[in-house]
């Protein structure tokens, strides 16, 4: 039984010998063309697999939750953060930009490798029909049984990624060829993840620090929102304030000037929120922009308040061998050990680099140490003022009530506990960022004392 082309295929595979070699050369020529532009970036990828699984590890908590992001909502988790980075941030579009680049020639072949493929299958499909046809319209047992060896050699031919042996001419050449295109299709697979590998591999440290700085900056954000806060609530004591001195001017304990200053000093801390508020806007807009927002969306996000790290962080834990930690993930200090010695003999400069680089990175984490022991301590200070300005207030209000003290006297103690609350929310933020620079530091090899 020949092995039949029908229709439109006659052209693409009954041509001459030479020509299907001709092609048969130039596809090959292509794969080579592919495999060969990515040697020196696959070269990089060994080198980075180490960072790779630091700065693709998910965000987990000091309380050592995991939890699992919705990445496609409005609101933004200070843990979400790396997340957002590797798939929404103008980093990880720059990545899939060149990585779409650089994969285009693998995917051209791969392409050409499939619709080949699907050709000389579609033409086993076609013959294996027609066979088919005619075995169910003859009753002769001897045809019957030939053409049913047929269609089983066949449909082993349309089936196999190796070469059979034992095929008729006919079917010899289909069979290299599907042989010839899986394997070529195989490492073109295997070259499309080397590639992506090693284009990954170059974001990995740009993808880390913009994480960082986006979890660094949503701090401010907490910051300067706590700020907002207060000057809402003094919007607040200055407005009541506004209407108590218009009530005693009218009962003849208040003059026109102390409406006045009442008025101004209204108008002054409603002042200082709006400015306040248009940098808490420009804020969000940088953070939205810079996971994946954009200038006609940024406006819906909400920004979750950033969780309380232990306030016993620091118990139990090993400068040194928190320093070793670093010592592998810093970055720097990886770019120093995979440099090429120049000088194999003596103290070389590769060595006095390292050390130096070393003896840096000790003296940062120890800052890094210290700052949260002198944060722990800030924080518990300002828990303790926060908390007798709170009595001091509440036992204002009562005597003033009881015309014991005057309105100003008892409006200065309520700012004061509104400032002495304000500043145990910064103290307490700052405490937190402060251990957050420290798990940077020994989970990524970020360090950052600013």
């Amino acid at each position: 039984m020949l092995y039949r082309m029908n229709g439109n295929r006659d052209a693409k595979y009954g041509e001459k010998e030479g020509s299907r070699k001709r092609r048969a050369a130039v596809l090959f020529c292509a794969v080579l063309l592919c495999l060969s532009a990515f040697p020196s970036l696959a070269e990089n990828t060994n080198a980075g697999t180490a960072s790779t699984e630091n700065a693709n590890a998910s965000a987990t908590n000091s309380a050592g939750s995991n939890p699992t992001w919705d990445l496609e909502d409005n609101r933004i988790s200070f843990y979400e953060v790396p997340e957002l980075v590797e798939h929404y941030s103008s980093i990880a579009e720059m990545e899939k930009d060149i990585l779409s680049e650089s994969t285009k020639g693998i995917h051209g072949v791969k392409d050409a490798v499939k619709e080949q493929r699907e050709d000389i299958l579609d033409a086993l499909s076609e013959n294996i029909n027609a066979l088919k046809d005619e075995r169910d319209n003859t009753e002769d047992k001897t045809v019957k049984e030939a053409l049913t060896k047929e269609i089983s050699k066949l449909e082993k031919v349309k089936n196999s990624k190796r070469i059979l042996p034992g095929l008729d001419s006919s079917l010899v050449e289909a069979n290299a060829a599907l042989t010839e295109l899986s394997k070529t299709d195989k490492e073109m697979t295997k070259a499309e993840k080397k590639a992506e590998k090693a284009v990954r591999s170059q974001f990995i440290t740009g993808k880390a620090v913009l994480s960082d700085a986006m979890q660094n900056l949503l701090f401010s954000y907490a910051q300067t929102e706590n700020t907002e806060n207060l000057l809402e609530k003094r919007v607040s004591l200055m407005n009541r304030s506004l209407e108590k001195v218009k009530k005693e001017m009218s009962l003849g304990k208040a003059t026109a000037n102390d409406v006045t200053a009442a008025e101004l000093s209204l108008k002054s801390a409603e002042s200082d929120l709006k400015k306040m508020r248009n940098g808490l806007d420009t804020m969000k807009r940088n953070i939205g922009l810079s996971l994946g927002w954009h200038m006609n969306t940024y406006q819906n996000i909400t920004i979750d308040p950033i969780p309380d790290f232990p306030r016993d962080f620091l118990n139990g834990r090993n400068q040194e061998t928190d320093y070793q930690a670093v010592l592998v993930r810093n970055g720097e200090y990886g770019e120093i050990l995979r440099e090429k010695e120049k000088n194999i003999t003596g103290w070389t400069e590769k060595k006095q680099k390292q050390a130096e680089k070393a003896e840096s990175i000790r003296s940062s984490l120890k800052a890094l140490w210290e700052n949260i022991e002198t944060k722990s301590l800030s924080l518990k200070q300002a828990e303790s003022t926060a908390t007798l300005a709170n009595l001091k207030k509440e036992r204002a209000l009562r005597m003033q009530e009881k015309g014991l003290i005057g309105r100003v006297d008892a409006e200065g103690m309520e700012l004061d506990a509104l400032s002495s609350e304000n500043s145990y929310e910064e103290a307490r933020l700052e405490y937190n960022q402060a251990v957050f620079r420290y798990e940077e530091a020994v989970n990524k090899g970020i360090i950052s004392l600013d």
